[in-house]
């Protein structure tokens, strides 16, 4: 018997939809106090990377999750500029994988 989960409950359980509502909710208050992301990033005129960092800097004084909300924007713009922005996208293997700060649950297992 196979004991494979469904992929919507690991997504409603992984990655609620809460968090996205927010990312979302903060994409359009910046859309009318900042301008249109495709201005502001595809134009080069903010830098999303090095606003993320401001972002986690910010949220590793207060603690307060919105900033990380703020930085999570910052990545994606990031991402859907990044041709704009000169970045590239490349699927990589485990032996390019940067790893992780502490030990997987899964790790724990091999």
């Amino acid at each position: 018997m196979n004991n494979i989960e469904d992929t919507g409950a690991i997504l409603a359980r992984e990655f609620p939809d809460s968090f996205i509502n927010l990312m979302k909710n903060r994409v359009l208050q910046s859309y009318y106090k900042y301008g249109a992301a495709k201005d502001n990033f595809g134009g080069g005129r903010v830098d999303p990377i090095a606003t993320a960092m401001l972002c986690l800097d910010a949220f590793e004084k207060d603690k307060n999750a919105e900033h990380l909300i703020d930085a999570a924007n910052y990545l994606k713009f990031a991402f859907d500029f990044r041709r704009d922005l000169g970045y590239t996208f490349r699927p990589t293997g485990d032996s390019e994988s940067v790893g992780t700060v502490g030990t997987p649950i899964n790790m724990e297992k091999e």
